[in-house]
């Protein structure tokens, strides 16, 4: 009984009140955090994410009709649809995270 006031006493608890960023959410969050986006385009999107082997790791769907979205997978997506619009041999994620980042370096390198 000792054991079990002490494990309890160890227990952090966290008020609802506290403002936490979410990391997931669904489609209604999701249009909220992107205004202007339809709903009828975050479902593409998030469905096209889906069936691309690079971006399936940040949709999660655990039943039929409940999907979880990471936001910042979906900011890459979004990213990696845009530089590869009019491209006919499209350009990776891991290509396009190593591009961004020569980019930023050499902006650091000039502005030093």
């Amino acid at each position: 009984m000792k054991e079990m006031c002490r494990q309890m006493n160890e227990i952090t608890y966290k008020s609802v009140f506290i403002d936490e960023k979410a990391e997931w959410g669904d489609y209604n969050h999701l249009i909220q955090k992107w205004e202007g986006l339809k709903p009828r385009t975050a479902k593409a999107f998030v469905e096209e994410m889906r069936n691309h082997p690079e971006f399936r790791a940040f949709v999660e769907t655990p039943t039929h009709k409940l999907v979880f979205i990471n936001y910042r997978g979906f900011h890459l997506f979004l990213k990696w649809k845009e530089r590869n619009r009019y491209k006919t041999k499209k350009e990776s994620m891991t290509d396009m995270l190593k591009a961004i980042e020569q980019q930023e370096r050499m902006i650091k390198k000039i502005s030093a």
